[in-house]
This record gives structure tokens, sequence and C-alpha cells, in this order.
């Protein structure tokens, strides 16, 4: 992959840059009665090239060569317990170079209220992770259930740049006047847990029903506490995603394939947030109720459209996402709260036509 970045608007947030990558890998996989083993292994080297740049007469950027190269590779293993039943199983060892924003920010990012800073001296992140899974598939019932755990090397993340006085430092936006929180990129051993769980129930012989529950659960932790606090930027709370669905009417001669769901999304709070540097808050939990509609309409046994109908929202909940970079935005007054929160109760409508042609 050869990349070439050239900057033509008014705002400058990264240099000019040249990016050039190359890798090769091989996989291969091995079946014996149950038992099924897979592995891989990867080569990939990167390198960068910063373009020294001015701005205003004043020099932003300074130009600057990195090469970064690294080996990844994963292993699996399945077993076939029964026709129903399977048990996985997996290792592996990633990493990732840092992109130019982390390398050679130096700007106001607009839209997040930051005015990020990067760090030239950024490593690669490397990471070995274990995973382990079971899954069950019957005629009534399907479930999937896995936990996992990581430890990430040099995990890249971002943090507020305190000022002598000990507080948050601030750059005021030259273009808009706004006063923009600084940010920096650094560098710090992690560990990242946590566990899915999916559970489909769709009983015989009622085919028109299903009941589908999906769980989320991941925990990030620093080996080393930052600023007194131990956790990772910017991890997702626990969600429980629950729905019920009908489908009926599948071969009417005017209306089929009617569909109508409810679905019920709860977000945990997150109390775990990483308060270093003042950089996070905790949020507060949250519960969201939609609903959708959908139908095909048919003529001569050909599906003419299909009409959708979906509500977001129901309760028109108040709540900000806990990965809402918005959630620090300054204090609306209108409302006296702080940030922008998510959207509100929601209604849509989709009209699908589909078309063919004769040649």
């Amino acid at each position: 992959m050869y990349q070439t970045n050239l900057n033509k608007a008014a705002e400058v947030l990264i240099p000019d840059y040249n990016l050039f990558e190359i890798g090769g890998f091989a996989i291969t996989q091995y079946t014996k009665n149950k038992l099924t083993v897979s592995g891989g292994v990867r080569y990939d080297t990167r390198h960068d090239e910063g373009m020294s740049m001015y701005v205003g007469g004043i020099q932003k950027f300074g130009a600057f060569t990195k090469d970064f190269s690294n080996i990844s590779g994963s292993a699996g293993v399945s077993y076939e317990v029964s026709k129903a039943l399977a048990l996985k199983a997996n290792i592996a060892r990633g990493f990732r170079a840092p992109n130019f924003a982390e390398l050679a920010s130096n700007g106001a990012h607009e839209g997040t209220n930051r005015y990020e800073i990067g760090n030239i001296d950024l490593k690669s992140e490397v990471s070995l992770q274990g995973d382990g899974g079971v899954e069950l598939t019957t005629a009534h019932v399907s479930l999937d259930a896995s936990l996992f755990y990581n430890h990430i090397n040099n995990f890249i993340f971002y943090e507020r740049v305190s000022n002598t006085a000990g507080g948050d430092s601030t750059i005021t936006d030259p273009e808009t006047g706004d006063k923009l929180d600084v940010y920096k990129f650094a560098q710090q051993n992690a560990n990242l847990y946590g566990a899915e769980f999916s559970l489909d129930i769709h009983p015989h012989p009622l085919d028109w029903l299903h009941f589908k529950n999906t769980f989320s659960y991941t925990r990030g932790q620093f080996s080393q506490a930052i600023d007194g606090s131990g956790n990772i930027p910017f991890v997702p709370s626990a969600r429980l995603i629950t729905s019920l669905a009908v489908d009926v009417l599948r071969k009417g001669n005017v209306i089929r394939n009617i569909h109508v769901g409810l679905e019920s999304d709860y977000n945990f709070a997150q109390d775990h947030p990483f308060t270093g540097y003042n950089t996070e808050t905790a949020t507060p939990d949250y519960w969201l109720v939609g609903a959708n509609i959908s139908a095909d309409f048919v003529s001569k046994g050909k599906t003419i459209c299909t009409l959708s109908l979906t509500a977001e929202n129901l309760g028109d909940v108040a709540y900000q996402n806990s990965l809402s970079r918005f959630k620090y935005l300054a204090v609306n007054n209108v409302t006296g709260r702080q940030g922008v929160f998510n959207e509100g109760r929601n209604f849509g409508i989709k009209l699908n036509v589909p078309l063919s042609f004769n040649y």
C-alpha cells in the first residue's frame, strides 16, 4: 500500500505525508474427525515520511521519518462435542503501528473540543490475546458465549495536558475563538478483558417468533495507574440488547412477510472512567426502547415494494453515550446541561422499490 496526504484546507491538523506498507502472510487448517486446528503468521513493515510544513510563516510541523515492523500470528482449535455443541479456543499476537494523527497532530480537532498534540516517539502497540467460547445450536435455541483477555504493550491513548497551576491547559482556536482543551498522545501497558453472550430463542413450531438477547462487557486497566487512575479511557459500558420479533403472513396475495419487532437497549453505568488529568467522567446508565414494522406489497406474485416504519428512543430519554466526545463540550444555555446529548425520540420511514431491467 502506498498513500500520500496533501493538506488543501484552511486548517491543518496533521502534516503532508507519504506512507508505504507491505506485508505477507501464510495460513493453514487441519481437520480430523471432530477436531479442527487453524493457524497463521504474518509480517508487516511500514515506512512513514512526514513533511515539514509552515503555516503563517511559522513552522508547524517538522520533517521526520519512522519505520515500524513486527510479526502477528494466531492459532485456534475447535472441537465438536456433538452436532449441536462446539468448543473453541484461540491465542493470538498482533500489533498496530501508530497513525499520523497519533504521531504528528498539532492543531484543533474540530467537533471534539480538543487541540491535539502528537508524539513522535510512540512505539507500535503489541498485544497477546487469549479467548475461549462455546456454541450451542439446536432447532429451538442458539447460544454463543465467550471470554477474552488481552494484554497490550505500549497501548496508545490520549490524555489532557495540565498547566503549571495543575489545571487543564487550553488554547484559543484562531479560527473560531473557542477555548479548546489540549490533549496529547501517550503510551502505557494495559489489559483488556471481558465477555460476550448471545441467546436466540426460536421455538418450533412457533417459527414466526424470535427472542434475541445479546450482552457484552469490556473492562480496561493500565498496568500502572496514571495520575491516580488505572482505567483505560473510552471503554464502552456493559450493554444488554433484547429484541422480540414476530414474522407472519409469509404467503399473502397483496401483503406478505409482515415483521413486527420491539427492542430494548439497556446500557449499564460506566463507573470506571479514566479520571487522570480530568480526561473522563463517569456516565450514568440509560434504557432505550424502540419498535419497527415492515411488510412487502405484492402484485401477481412479485414484490412491488417494501415499506418499513421505525421508532427509536420511544421514551425520549436524555442520555449521553460513555464513548461520546461531545459530553465535554460547553454547558448548553437553554437546558443548563453540559455537552451534547444523543438523539431523542426519532421516527423513520423507508420505502424500498426493487427494479429489474431486461436487456
